[in-house]
């Protein structure tokens, strides 16, 4: 039992904060490829069990004469392409968004630039200096 609080106090003896600056690029970049890489295991994993699933209740309602293979590709399909309506809803929602945050940014400079305009050129028309409604000489 002593000898294994030695082994500890060696091992804190030891430099903590070596490299470490150098590590932490590595680090992010390693943490952004394993979320990427965890992402993509969780979406195949939940694509396989809602696959077997899937097999198991088609399998339960078709004709037993109907190939494995030909009721796996069928679910697969059909999954894959509810998979993509999903994706294709989701990028129409953020699409439209975005589209409506543009249109209102533009509506707000549009309106920004249309009162300092006015603004300019509203003091110049109050002091009658305006060329509408008023005569100007020929020079």
């Amino acid at each position: 039992m002593h000898e294994k609080q030695g082994e500890e106090t060696g091992a804190i003896d030891e430099p903590f904060f070596g490299d470490l600056m150098e590590e932490e690029s590595d680090e992010d970049d390693e943490t952004e490829e394993s979320s990427v890489d965890l992402l993509i295991r969780f979406l195949q994993s939940m694509f396989k069990k809602a696959s077997k699933r899937a097999k198991k209740a088609s399998r339960s309602v078709l004709p037993a004469a109907m190939s494995p293979q030909l009721v796996s590709f069928a679910v697969d399909g059909v999954l894959l392409l509810a998979a993509l309506s999903i994706v294709k809803a989701f990028l129409e929602v953020v699409c439209t968004l975005g589209g409506t945050v543009f249109v209102v940014i533009l509506l707000l400079r549009v309106i920004w630039a249309a009162v300092s305009y006015f603004q300019s050129n509203g003091s110049s028309l109050n002091q009658g200096e305006g060329s509408f409604g008023s005569a100007q000489p020929v020079s």
